[in-house]
């Protein structure tokens, strides 16, 4: 089940993304559909993070939707807000996403505490609705789905 967090007060200060831009506009709007997509080489099939522009190889770069798994491959907590609009985050955790993709991904960690965090930690792909125009992906811990008496489980 993916997470979908919806924010009720957004700072006036927040920095949105540029979500028309020709290069990572694809991008913003898998997003608002929560589905996370790169940008994958028809030839090649190698993927591509941060999105080129369509002209890089050619025009061979085709949005690919991904997994939304991977591991933490490193992170940072601020303690300090760099920016006023992100004083309500504190402490706010940073994260190098390894996706089971390959490439690594920047974002934001919910759900854990500064001191829960680990290396190689299993995540999954969580969504953040800032606006109506921009839904963030962010990063939640993978845990596997309940079983036991108490939760509806199918047997073949």
């Amino acid at each position: 089940m993916t997470t979908v967090v919806h924010e009720t007060q957004l700072h006036p200060d927040y920095p949105l993304p540029a979500v028309d831009h020709p290069v990572t506009g694809p991008f913003w709007s898998a997003c608002r559909e929560q589905r996370l997509t790169l940008q994958r080489d028809r030839e090649s099939g190698d993927w591509h993070w941060p999105p080129k522009p369509g002209r890089w190889k050619g025009g061979r770069l085709v949005w690919t939707e991904v997994s939304g798994q991977g591991h933490v491959h490193t992170w940072v907590v601020g303690a300090e807000p760099f920016l006023p609009a992100f004083g309500d985050l504190l402490p706010h955790i940073m994260v190098v996403v390894q996706l089971a993709e390959g490439p690594r991904m920047v974002g934001h960690m919910i759900g854990m505490k500064p001191e829960e965090m680990r290396f190689d930690l299993p995540v999954r792909i969580a969504w953040k609705v800032l606006n109506e125009s921009v839904t963030l992906p962010v990063w939640e811990l993978d845990r596997p789905a309940p079983t036991g008496p108490d939760h509806n489980t199918t047997e073949d």
